[in-house]
């Protein structure tokens, strides 16, 4: 009989004015802020390393493109693609990181990029070699 009533809880259906006043109790501004300030140090610690990791991409990735001579209208999207390749990175080892930038370096060919520049970059920037993808 109990695992019954377990059952009949479990799958009960809520009502959106239940959903309502929950997701308005998360919104209390004192609460937010009170999370936040709790936890603060350790987010603002956290990312400290990861922008200086950023940092270091993006000159790389620059200094690569001020010495082919690139225009600079074109510097944004090379940025945005190595930027692209680096959170890749950050989520995916081994063939599944290779693959998803064989992905990305796809994406990027059709908005305009040239494939040599985007293999370099992955090569002297991230050292991934997608020659056998592009």
């Amino acid at each position: 009989m109990l695992l019954s009533w377990v059952n009949l809880i479990f799958f009960m259906v809520r009502s959106s004015t239940y959903r309502t006043s929950k997701y308005s109790a998360k919104l209390v501004g004192d609460v937010i802020k009170n999370r936040i300030d709790a936890q603060r140090d350790s987010m603002v610690s956290q990312v400290g390393s990861r922008f200086a990791d950023a940092e270091a991409v993006e000159v790389a990735t620059k200094n690569l493109l001020t010495g082919w001579g690139l225009s600079v209208i074109f510097v944004p999207s090379y940025l945005a693609y190595s930027r692209e390749c680096m959170g890749i990175l950050n989520k995916h080892t081994g063939d599944i990181a290779h693959d998803e930038i064989c992905i990305a370096h796809d994406k990027w060919e059709t908005r305009g990029l040239d494939s040599y520049y985007m293999q370099v970059i992955a090569m002297d920037v991230h050292s991934v070699d997608i020659s056998d993808c592009t």
